[in-house]
């Protein structure tokens, strides 16, 4: 499930007239630990004041005098990796308004978008979960781009895992996720999707997915992993485009995507000849 910006979004705060006193808003910042106040202008909004803003302020100055213009305003319905896409782009926004209708109803800190994000990290790899993975799906096809996904799942891991231990199998993973890092391009995102499976959605074709598909297998089959323990990988591809479809369920789409991937690579895994297998989805069935 892609997370919404209502799932994070922080409502305690307090609208404030820019000619009201600052030190009101610190009686409420100490009482209440509300730490964030919209200011505004009649009924136009104009600024922030946080707790950098209020710790600081003289208590005999007005609202105007302290408030901030560093902030963006954006829509509930947007989801969490838009926050992180904004405040990667704005290094001086610390604090995103989320509005409802043209009204504030909260906001999120670079804090809480952290605090967030960290329950979409894989611990182990560093990579994000199969969450982040979904989101840019999901954007290649709502903008109209070729989407496919790759479906990395480890030959045999389970009995590397036995036969070797726990702590040698976690740094195969380990080096597996910094091969598929130094493998990927910019535009194409990496997820740990569980296990010893790793996922990858790209904006190619299918033909140019093979490519990259066929560069992660060689990568892994060529890598020392520690005490020189053979390491392979099997994976299933998928992918369609939807520049002449009219596509109303992106996510049934996209939940298909990976069911055929996932399977893909089970098939492969099962091959003898073939480390790398192609499924086909169909889009009209979906669309």
């Amino acid at each position: 499930m892609i997370n919404k910006v209502l799932d994070i979004v922080d409502k305690n705060f307090i609208k404030v007239d820019i000619l009201n006193g600052v030190r009101r808003s610190q009686d409420i910042f100490y009482e209440r630990e509300t730490e964030c106040f919209i200011a505004y202008d009649s009924e136009r909004l104009v600024g922030v004041v946080t707790k950098k803003e209020l710790v600081g302020a003289h208590p005999n100055r007005i609202i105007a005098d302290v408030m901030s213009n560093k902030y963006i305003c954006i829509d509930s319905c947007s989801h969490v990796w838009n926050i992180r896409e904004i405040f990667d782009l704005n290094r001086d926004i610390n604090i995103i308004l989320v509005e409802d209708e043209n009204d504030v109803i909260g906001y999120i800190t670079r804090v809480t978008l952290n605090t967030e994000l960290g329950k979409h990290i894989d611990l182990l790899t560093g990579l994000y979960k199969s969450d982040y993975m979904l989101y840019n799906a999901y954007n290649f096809i709502k903008s109209g781009k070729d989407v496919a996904l790759i479906f990395i799942d480890l030959d045999n891991f389970g009995y590397i895992d036995k036969k070797y231990g726990h702590t040698n199998g976690d740094a195969i993973l380990k080096d597996v996720a910094n091969i598929l890092k130094d493998t990927l391009e910019p535009d194409s995102y990496l997820c740990r999707y569980g296990g010893d499976e790793f996922a990858i959605v790209t904006p190619y074709s299918i033909d140019e997915t093979r490519v990259l598909a066929e560069k992660i297998v060689n990568s892994i089959n060529s890598h020392s992993f520690l005490n020189d323990i053979h390491v392979s990988a099997s994976i299933g591809i998928t992918g369609c485009s939807v520049h002449n479809n009219k596509m109303e369920n992106t996510s049934a789409l996209i939940n298909k995507l990976v069911n055929i991937a996932s399977l893909a690579s089970t098939k492969a895994k099962q091959s003898v000849n073939n480390s790398i297998i192609i499924g086909d989805v169909d889009i009209e069935a979906i669309a």
